[in-house]
């Protein structure tokens, strides 16, 4: 730590004799960083000491003046803490005093720890993140939000060089940025539809006036003092995490009771998040202080680094129902939208039945509700609803419906919830909680309320018609979507106080959809979720090919979700969700399937029957690689609920000090043992394939045998062929 607030994190190698940065031998630089100095303070002496926290941790305490201090700490945090299990490294706390600076920020050099790779879906996923640049911004779920944010972020990140670094991802109003560049333009962001019409982020660097040299170079985490970033408008710019409903059923939750958290909560029961950080809230955060925790971790190697990462996280007790795994989701989205029907739906999985083709679920989305709310089917759109389940049943279907924590107030969902206080409301500027439900835009009409998911009761009684639908009509799950805090009413204000917005994600996932874990039911979201054993999906894609939310974007989304702790990765739907009139043509939908065959689920939703014929064929080849692999999906999916172990996995898995896979953006493996190398460009029809050291053979073709260590250069990949390739024993080579 150097006065200038510059620190220098080092790994001993050994052996070698002597201390870092002199020269000696046996030390790697592991990370070049900083504790960004409030500009009063800069120049001042650095005064040390040192002390024990109140888990009896030891730190080094380093303050200037009386405006920052910086302890310094064991990385492995206590248990229940977002640290626990932590090694290799340090945990920083910084704390630097309100209206000092904007923020308590910690910046870490990008170049110097090599290739980045982590924080979250973005709408333009670049892999690594070393060519984005990513506008500062709040770090919370969001559908196409400030800084392209979408709808599955993690503070965590690993580095080709071995660099694990992650912050506390409970840290009050959470800013985030990498490569900032130096000046962009204000930008407004509204929820769902409102936002389609902004750019996709992050830029990559070339597209920033200026190029490389106008962006900062850093990682900059920021604990901010509020939401109220200039130049970043956003539906929570005003909320402030002491917004709650002010009642004596919510003074009653703080008497032994744990409400909403359940099981899964740990600490007090009030704030609803205060538990996860392992102790109630730091009381610097009341007495005028901003606080960032950063753990910084030298581990040998990027897999190594990403391995540190998952074993802080609680691991899922279930796997989804292996019929997910197995064989294709169908829903009806794209192909019927809002005009979905019994009829249509029973034409549709009789398609796909009289086709012979692989099925796992139907999922019957939007307006199969009369309203928003509902809860239950459309008598005059599904006059059987009983039958038509009974039917699909016995054509090998599941069957899920779409469903989200919203009610519009015609529904008989919000009548009933809001006499009992069941949905979150607001708080006027004087601080006085409404007493109505909340109303707000989402991607439909009209505006809805949201569920109070840190409300037991409201928990409660939502699960419970979604589990009497279940009874009624013999419905096996649902797609849950939403969840995002972006899509709450602005100043919202729930029964009890949340620290952090993602905490409304977190409480959705866990409390309501995890109660149909290890079943055919799907998320979109998540904040601290990776322990519900449910499939999560990748947000909504455009019918396009490239990064920016089209196919490209697909396999990095994919692997990020992966180092996250979601090993149980679902694409969206193949072909994309053909919005703004725009369906893919046949190449993209072939394309599509062959990506999407060999992750770890699938879905369809437009058939690809009503392309052609051709393309129909040339996508049931596609599934056929998957079915030579099924058996290996069944055991990794199963693995991973010992270590979170990733089922698709980056190539640099494979091999984490082979320079040549930390660029590779568009192959992935399954299990160490499969290389899948799909075509995503446009009109081509061979590729560049990298294998990595060992003997390997084409899945399809296992007379083609291949020594790895090698880039197999413009390899034949006609339309109705995916590079596949699984390592065989070098003694049978």
């Amino acid at each position: 730590v150097h006065r200038s607030g510059e620190l220098d994190l080092w790994r001993d190698e050994g052996p070698g004799e002597g201390e870092p940065g002199t020269g000696a031998r046996g030390w790697r630089l592991a990370a070049q960083a900083a504790v960004v100095l409030p500009p009063m303070l800069q120049g001042l002496a650095m005064r040390h000491a040192r002390g024990a926290d109140a888990h009896g941790r030891e730190y080094v305490e380093v303050t200037w003046g009386l405006g920052a201090r910086l302890r310094v700490l064991e990385a492995h945090g206590p248990r229940g803490s977002w640290a626990h299990g932590l090694a290799d490294g340090l945990l920083l706390q910084w704390s630097v005093r309100t209206g000092l600076a904007d923020a308590a920020e910690v910046a870490v050099d990008v170049e110097s720890a090599g290739q980045w790779f982590g924080g979250g879906h973005f709408m333009r996923q670049l892999w690594p993140l070393n060519h984005a640049t990513w506008e500062l911004g709040p770090h919370f779920p969001f559908d196409n939000g400030p800084t392209g944010l979408n709808t599955l972020v993690s503070p965590q990140f690993v580095t080709s060089t071995g660099l694990l670094l992650m912050a506390d991802p409970d840290t009050p109003y959470l800013h985030l940025g990498m490569n900032t560049p130096k000046a962009w333009p204000e930008r407004r962001w509204g929820v769902g539809v409102q936002n389609l019409a902004r750019s996709y982020l992050p830029l990559a660097k070339h597209d920033v006036v200026g190029g490389q040299d106008a962006c900062c170079g850093n990682l900059r985490l920021q604990a901010r003092d509020g939401y109220d970033l200039d130049g970043v408008h956003h539906p929570l710019k005003d909320w402030r995490p002491d917004l709650s409903v002010d009642s004596e059923e919510a003074a009653s939750l703080d008497d032994g009771d744990q409400g909403p958290l359940g099981a899964r909560g740990a600490g007090a029961a009030s704030p609803a998040g205060a538990g996860l950080r392992g102790s109630p809230p730091d009381p610097e955060q009341e007495r005028g202080w901003m606080r960032l925790d950063v753990a910084m971790c030298a581990c040998s190697d990027v897999r190594t680094a990403t391995e540190t990462a998952l074993r802080t996280m609680e691991l899922p007790q279930r796997v989804p129902d292996l019929s997910v795994i197995h064989d294709p989701i169908w829903t009806t989205w794209a192909r019927y939208h809002s005009q979905v029907d019994q009829a249509k739906v029973l034409k549709y999985a009789g398609e796909i039945q009289e086709r012979g083709l692989a099925r796992s679920v139907m999922e019957i989305d939007d307006r199969w509700q009369t309203r928003y709310g509902d809860i239950e089917f459309d008598a005059k759109k599904f006059p059987d609803p009983r039958a038509m389940v009974d039917e699909l049943h016995a054509m090998g279907f599941h069957v899920t419906l779409w469903v989200m924590p919203f009610a519009e107030k015609s529904s008989a969902t919000y009548k009933e919830g809001s006499k009992e206080g069941y949905f979150v409301r607001t708080v006027g500027k004087k601080g006085t909680p409404s007493t109505k439900p909340g109303m707000f835009r989402w991607w439909n009409a009209p505006k809805v309320a949201a569920l109070d998911v840190t409300n037991p009761e409201a928990v409660a009684w939502f699960v419970s018609k979604l589990k009497a639908l279940q009874e009624k009509y013999g419905v096996d799950g649902f797609k849950f979507d939403a969840g995002e805090p972006c899509f709450l009413p602005q100043r919202f204000a729930t029964l009890r106080p949340l620290v952090h917005p993602s905490d409304y994600t977190r409480l959705y996932v866990s409390e309501v959809a995890g109660q149909f874990e290890g079943g055919v039911s799907e998320v979109r979201t998540g904040h601290r979720t990776q322990g519900v054993g449910v499939l999560t999906r990748m947000g909504d894609r455009f019918s396009t090919w490239g990064v920016d939310n089209g196919l490209q974007s697909i396999i990095p989304t994919l692997l990020t979700s992966s180092i996250l702790g979601y090993p149980f990765c679902l694409p969206d739907m193949i072909g994309g969700n053909a919005y703004f009139g725009r369906r893919p043509d046949e190449e993209l939908m072939v394309r599509w399937t062959q990506a999407s065959a060999l992750m770890p689920s699938l879905q369809f939703s437009i058939p690809p029957w009503d392309l052609s014929e051709q393309a129909a064929e040339m996508c049931a080849k596609a599934l056929e690689y998957r079915a030579r692999i099924l058996g290996h999906l069944s055991e990794l999916a199963e693995a991973s609920m010992d270590a979170l172990e990733p089922i698709a996995r980056p190539m640099w898995w494979l091999d984490p000090l082979d320079e040549e896979t930390f660029h590779i953006h568009d192959q992935f493996a399954l299990g160490d043992d499969v290389i899948v190398a799909p075509v995503v460009n446009q009109g081509a029809t061979s590729r560049d394939v990298y294998l990595t050291e060992g003997t390997w053979q084409e899945l399809m073709r296992p007379e083609n045998v291949f020594r790895g260590g090698q880039w197999l250069q413009a390899f034949d990949a006609p339309l109705d062929c995916i590079p596949c390739f699984r390592r065989v024993p070098d003694a049978a080579a």
